[in-house]
């Protein structure tokens, strides 16, 4: 592979491509092929009909997406043969998959300690006495009761879950910029 190139959009986020990538996105129809392919997989005949162009030409540029490795082919030994966007494609795509899926994840580990902690409160609260100072405890070295402590990463919980919503939205507005960028170009 040549060198790489890199283009900046203008939300300041760095697009990496190398060049066969890049020239391979250098046309509106690969462009628009990406798209397509984007919302779902898709056989020629389908692509062919829904952006009307004539399936030879609609090859050549299948082609030149899969030799920079934005496409596959899928032959599952049906009647049907499917192209699909690989993980490089959705990586330039939708970089921001991997800080939203890290961003729910934080959600769903800090909600299940929270909801310990909580649970924790509930059965100190509830028998009506804390633990005895003279035994060892799993609380010793938390200053807060466990009550607020799990409230507290509770509602961390559902600023990881905003937050994985705030990426999927500034993904959108990315994606449509480089987009943009793209048919200007």
């Amino acid at each position: 592979m040549g060198p790489w190139l890199v283009c900046m959009d203008p939300g300041g986020g760095k697009i990496t491509l190398d060049q066969e990538s890049f020239r391979a996105l250098a046309s509106d129809v690969r462009v628009e092929v990406l798209k397509r392919l984007d919302a779902r997989r898709e056989t020629v005949t389908d692509l062919s009909n829904l952006l009307g162009l004539s399936k030879p030409t609609l090859l050549e540029h299948l082609e030149k997406l899969q030799s920079a490795g934005l496409v596959k082919r899928v032959d599952e030994g049906r009647k049907w043969i499917y192209y699909e966007l690989t993980d490089k494609g959705r990586k330039i795509l939708h970089p921001e998959r991997v800080a939203i899926t890290l961003a729910l994840g934080a959600a769903v580990v800090l909600a299940a300690i929270g909801a310990f902690y909580l649970l924790i409160a509930g059965g100190v609260s509830s028998a009506g006495q804390t633990p005895p100072t003279n035994s060892p405890s799993i609380m010793e070295p938390v200053h807060a009761s466990p009550g607020i402590l799990g409230l507290v990463l509770v509602l961390l919980s559902l600023g990881s879950v905003a937050a994985a919503f705030a990426l999927r939205f500034y993904g959108l507005q990315r994606r449509k910029r480089f987009f943009e960028l793209l048919s200007s170009a």
